[in-house]
């Protein structure tokens, strides 16, 4: 192949690694507006007309990105539970002593009730749906095993590993949910109980001095 050729080819390549990475943009854009205008209505309320109009574009341009309703869905909290995750792992992995791993780990809960409120709602809500509607069961199966997962990652830097994950998992959901579901009805406290309760929960596992 000679200089030009290869060139050529090179540029075209540049090209469309360019337009891959302004539809991927796109796609988290339009995932971003969804996931507010989901959180707001619910899922078994919300269409994709609704998107649109909230995301300022037509049902076409929707539908040029995402399949369906379902894959929209899909796609807008699988992106926000891997970031989720990668900051929790990264408080994790940061930490420099197990009683300061465990305050961020609890302070990264925290935050992210009073942050990204709208996303967890959505999060939970898909999850119900999965219980009814078995096109959402790869995804749901595949966050909560992510989630398990940076479970059982805190528990092998703290040395807990006769700690069942999904045990852990459970304690650690149920709590944030409660707490979810009572800072989304403007409950002042919410956050600072959860924060306690937390704190007590890690206490009883041994976990916390």
């Amino acid at each position: 192949m000679d200089t030009a050729a290869a060139q050529k080819i090179g540029r075209m390549r540049e090209v469309a690694e360019r337009k891959a990475d302004k539809r991927v943009e796109k796609k988290r854009e339009l995932a971003r507006s969804a996931i507010l205008t989901l959180a707001q209505l619910g899922y078994a309320n919300t269409s994709l007309r609704d998107i649109a109009t909230q995301s300022g574009v037509s049902v076409g341009v929707i539908h040029y990105y995402f399949e369906d309703k379902i894959d929209l869905i899909s796609y807008c909290v699988e992106q926000y539970k891997a970031e989720f995750v990668a900051r929790m792992r990264l408080i994790i992995d940061s930490s420099t002593s197990p009683d300061s791993m465990v305050e961020g780990f609890i302070d990264g809960l925290a935050r992210t009730i009073e942050e990204d409120a709208d996303a967890h709602r959505l999060w939970y809500d898909i999850r119900t749906q999965a219980l009814f509607d078995e096109s959402f069961r790869p995804t749901v199966n595949e966050i909560e095993g992510a989630l398990i997962g940076i479970v059982r990652h805190l528990l092998d830097r703290l040395g807990a590993t006769a700690i069942d994950p999904i045990d852990a998992y459970a304690a650690l959901d149920g709590r944030f949910r409660y707490c979810l579901q009572h800072f989304v009805q403007q409950d002042a406290n919410a956050v600072r109980d959860f924060r306690a309760a937390l704190a007590r929960l890690f206490l009883l596992l041994g976990l916390k001095d």
